[in-house]
């Protein structure tokens, strides 16, 4: 999440200048001798994990191929990768976000193999590439890390003492605050890191999952409806977000405060909740100990009317194969693809301790957050982000905070929205919308 939205508006300008760079190089490619293996490029984030690092080495060690490991900063992946992208340099394989408007970004019908007949497809849990690494119904990447889930944490110890059951729609949500507020004025009942821009995101990406699953995504995606719309969940979650900075619920500092420190002011108890994406378990486990996030720290789903879980994948540990034209070094890609979803990815799930998205594989010993949101994903279903097939909208981070200090209203941010809509699909080639 943090490294998709940080940088949503370099997507515009990207996907103008992907028009046209494509391959026509045949899908097939060819087995090649070990004598002959070739150096194969792989473009990554650098916020990988040393278990895929891991990886990458024992890839070299176990079948030959040595690995040109470029790696691209987090902080503005998107933009410089889409920016090499574009002058027609292509690696052997792509580390790359699953989404739909990344996906669509980079053109995989012209510049990328397609994976549908490779056996990790079978194994692929939960209609994963239903939602991921697909376009069309066509398979072009594999995902091999958890995808990222939006909900709230929460200090179990205040939660109880206050009386409040974790809230799972919004008026639990409002009244979790007051009844905060009411047993101790001095707690934050919700922290909120505007400072890093992207967190608020999360809470409008949690408040819509119930309208996306009941079908406003299909609808946005095929022009029946606009963000703009009077009941458009875009604009509710904005609405919802700015009666709760009314009522009081947010931190005084929300315009500053960082998400590196969410956690530890959870744990602290200064804030009885976050609103965050699965990798504030991490944090929060970084922070103090496994026990400690155990024990303190819970976790819900929640949307307007009814708990659905939003997902969505980072970059991080989901592949792709570029064509190059060039046999052997496509060989080599299927090579990794064929590694890192064999054998070699039971060790991989139980070093980095997630839930592994290919059948066959052990589940570790989770944390309990972990375990709770995996128990949700099952009985409430999960539905990608609003977001995802609106390539082309710049102001995402923006417009959240100019709604936090009142600079913008829940109506001038959606209309700002769905005309930046209009404009990234004219750009990238999709469907306008109909006055």
């Amino acid at each position: 999440m943090k490294i998709l939205v940080r940088t949503l508006a370099g997507l515009a300008a990207a996907t103008m200048l992907l028009a046209g760079c494509g391959s026509t190089v045949d899908d097939d490619v060819s087995d090649v001798s070990d004598a002959t293996k070739p150096t194969l490029t792989l473009w990554v984030n650098s916020a990988d994990t040393n278990e895929l690092k891991d990886m990458y080495d024992r890839f070299t060690e176990e079948t030959g191929y040595e690995l040109d490991i470029v790696s691209f900063p987090s902080d503005g992946y998107e933009t410089a990768l889409l920016q090499r992208w574009s002058t027609g340099d292509r690696p052997d394989i792509l580390e790359w976000h699953g989404n739909f408007n990344w996906v669509a970004a980079i053109n995989p019908v012209e510049n990328v193999h397609a994976l549908s007949d490779e056996p990790f497809v079978e194994r692929t849990l939960g209609g994963l590439l239903d939602n991921f690494a697909s376009l069309d119904g066509v398979v072009y990447g594999v995902v091999l890390n958890t995808p990222s889930s939006f909900g709230l944490y929460y200090n179990t110890e205040i939660l109880e003492a206050a009386g409040v059951t974790p809230p799972s729609t919004a008026d639990e949500v409002l009244a979790a605050c007051q009844a905060i507020k009411a047993y101790d004025p001095s707690i934050v009942p919700l922290q909120e890191a505007g400072g890093s821009q992207w967190t608020p995101l999360v809470m409008h990406g949690s408040h819509m999952a119930d309208s996306l699953q009941d079908g406003f995504l299909d609808r946005l995606i095929e022009r029946d409806a606009r963000v703009d719309d009077s009941d458009s969940p875009w604009r509710t979650s904005l609405e919802f977000y700015v009666e709760l900075r009314d009522a009081g619920c947010f931190n005084g500092d929300i315009t500053t405060a960082q998400f590196e420190n969410s956690a530890q002011v959870l744990l602290d108890g200064e804030a009885a909740m976050v609103s965050m994406h699965t990798g504030f378990i991490q944090q929060a486990i970084d922070a103090s100990d496994l026990e400690t996030v155990n024990s303190l720290v819970g976790w819900t789903p929640w949307a307007a009317e009814r708990p659905v879980v939003t997902s969505e994948t980072s970059p991080i540990g989901t592949y792709y194969l570029p064509k190059t034209g060039d046999a052997d070094r496509e060989a080599g890609g299927r090579a990794f693809i064929d590694f890192m979803t064999g054998p070699a990815y039971n060790d991989y799930i139980a070093a980095s301790k997630q839930i592994p998205t290919l059948d066959g594989v052990e589940t570790p010993d989770l944390p309990e957050p972990w375990i709770q949101v995996q128990a949700a994903v099952s009985e409430f279903g999960s539905v990608p982000p609003i977001w995802a097939p609106l390539p082309g909208i710049t102001d995402l981070v923006l417009y959240t905070g100019r709604i936090i200090t009142g600079e913008d209203t829940p109506d001038s941010a959606v209309k700002l929205l769905q005309q930046q809509a209009e404009q990234g699909a004219e750009q990238a080639g999709l469907p306008a919308w109909t006055p």
